[in-house]
C-alpha cells in the first residue's frame, strides 16, 4: 500500500516515527495508556493508531517500529483529546454523514474507493473506526478555529497590494520553479526529531514515492495542499537558509533536509529561468474619477486616502458631478506614455496626480497589477494565502496553550 489516505494529522506523525519519546512499555499492553484531564486514552487505542501509521507510511511493523509508532500515536491521540475537549466546550458536534464525506474525499484523492479503504485497514487489523476517531477530532478542530478566528482573520487591501508588488518585483529576479516539505519545529529536541523524520521522508522519495504524493500527506505548510507546489518564484522569497541550497539545485534535484528558524526543509527544483524583463505581460486595472474642477479638493482627499478601487462608488457619494469610469484591463506597455508617467511610483490600490481637462479633474486609480502571468499569483489565491498562514500559527497557538493548561497523565 503506498502513502496515499493518511490524514493532515496523521502525516506528521509518520514523519516523525521512531523520533519521538520513549516508547510505550511492555508492561502497558493493556489497559490505560494516558488521562487526559477526566479522559481515557486506552493502550488498544494507541495500538490501533500505531498500526494504521504504519500501514499509511507502506512501512513493515517490526517491533521496534511498533514501539516507536506506539508513541507518536500517544502523543497525537492526547492532543486530538484535548482538541475534541474544547470543541465540546462549543457544542460542536460532527456527525457521521460528515466523517463518511471527508473519508470519501481522502479515498477519492488517491484514486479509490470509501470501501478500499475499509478494506485495507480491516486485512492490517485495524477498526475503521480508528480512522473515524481522528477525522471526527480533525474536523471538529478546523469548526473550532474556523468559528473561534475565521471572522477575526482580515486580509486588507493592503496586505494583499504589497504581497502582490513583493511578488512581481521578485519576477524580475531569477526564478525557481519549485516544491517544498516543511517540518515545523521549535525545541532543539523538535528539530532532532524533524530532521530525523525529514530523512525518513527522503527514503521514501529514494523508494520512488513522488514528492507531490509525500509533500501532500507530510508537509506542514499551505502548500502542502498542492503537492508543495509553490509555483515559480524567486530567491528572496525563500527564506534565508534556503537561498544558497536553491541555488546549486539543478532541475530534478532535491535537497537534503535544511534548518531554518521555523523548522526543516525539504526543497525540489523542477525548472529555473531568468527573471521576466521589466514590465513584461504586466496588465493593470485602472479606474478614473473626474470631478467638477471646483471639486478637486475632494478629488485629492478621495486620491490620498483611497485603499483600492472597491469603495470608489461610495466615496463620491455626495459630490456633485463626480463619476467613476471603469478603463477595464490594460497591458501596461501599451498604455499611452502620458499615462505611464502619471502612474509611475503609483502603489496599486492609489491614485495618480491630478490633471484638469476643462471644467472636469480627474485622477486615475491603479486598481490592481497582475506581473509574469502564471508565475504570480491573483489576488484571491494571495488572500487565501495569507489566510490560510495566518489561521494555521493560530491554531497552533491555541492548541499549544491547552497541552499547557492540561492534565496530562501517562504510563511509561
Amino acid at each position: 500500500m503506498n502513502l496515499k489516505y493518511v490524514t493532515a494529522a496523521a502525516a506528521l506523525a509518520v514523519a516523525m516515527l521512531g523520533f519521538a519519546a520513549p516508547p510505550v512499555s511492555a508492561q502497558n499492553a493493556e489497559g490505560v495508556a494516558a488521562i487526559v484531564n477526566d479522559k481515557v486514552i486506552s493502550t488498544f487505542d494507541v495500538r490501533q493508531r500505531a498500526t494504521m501509521l504504519l500501514l499509511f507510511a507502506n512501512l513493515q511493523p517490526t517491533p521496534e517500529l511498533l514501539e516507536r509508532a506506539r508513541s507518536q500515536a500517544l502523543r497525537d491521540l492526547v492532543d486530538e483529546q484535548l482538541q475534541l475537549g474544547e470543541a465540546a466546550k462549543f457544542d460542536i458536534n460532527v456527525t457521521g454523514d460528515a466523517i463518511d464525506r471527508r473519508m470519501t474525499d481522502m479515498a477519492q484523492r488517491s484514486e479509490s474507493t470509501l470501501d478500499d479503504l475499509t478494506n485495507d485497514l480491516a486485512r492490517s487489523g485495524v477498526s475503521v473506526t480508528t480512522l473515524r476517531n481522528q477525522v471526527r477530532a480533525e474536523i471538529a478542530w478546523q469548526r473550532l478555529i474556523a468559528g473561534m478566528y475565521g471572522s477575526r482573520v482580515r486580509i486588507s487591501e493592503r496586505d494583499i497590494s504589497e504581497t502582490q508588488q513583493r511578488i512581481a518585483a521578485n519576477a524580475r529576479r531569477p526564478q525557481y520553479e519549485m516544491s517544498e516539505i516543511f517540518l515545523p519545529a521549535d525545541t532543539p529536541e523538535e528539530f532532532n526529531q524533524m530532521e530525523q523524520g525529514a530523512m525518513r521522508l527522503l527514503e521514501q522519495m529514494q523508494q520512488r514515492a513522488p514528492f507531490p504524493l509525500v509533500a501532500r500527506q507530510f508537509s506542514q505548510s499551505p502548500s502542502a495542499a498542492a503537492g508543495g507546489d509553490l509555483g515559480w518564484i524567486s530567491a528572496t522569497e525563500l527564506a534565508p537558509e534556503l537561498r544558497p541550497i536553491a541555488e546549486r539545485l539543478q532541475p530534478g534535484q532535491v535537497s537534503l533536509p535544511v534548518r531554518t528558524q521555523n523548522g526543516v526543509y525539504i526543497i525540489a527544483m523542477r525548472n529555473r529561468r531568468e527573471g521576466i524583463p521589466e514590465g513584461a505581460a504586466s496588465i493593470v486595472s485602472l479606474r478614473q474619477v473626474s470631478v467638477p474642477v471646483a471639486r478637486s479638493n475632494a478629488l485629492d482627499r478621495i486620491r490620498r486616502r483611497a485603499a483600492g478601487c472597491a469603495d470608489l462608488e461610495s466615496d463620491i457619494r455626495g459630490i456633485q458631478g463626480a463619476s467613476v469610469l471603469d478603463l477595464g484591463q490594460t497591458i501596461e506597455a501599451e498604455l499611452s506614455t502620458d499615462i505611464r508617467t502619471r502612474l509611475e511610483g503609483v502603489p496599486i490600490g492609489g491614485g495618480s496626480t491630478i490633471v484638469t481637462n476643462g471644467e472636469q479633474a480627474n485622477v486615475i486609480m491603479l486598481c490592481a497589477r497582475e506581473t509574469g502571468g502564471a508565475a504570480i499569483p491573483d489576488r484571491q489565491q494571495i488572500e487565501d494565502r495569507l489566510r490560510e498562514t495566518e489561521l494555521s500559527m493560530l491554531a497552533e497557538r491555541y492548541l499549544r496553550n491547552l497541552r499547557r493548561e492540561a492534565t496530562i497523565i501517562t504510563r511509561q
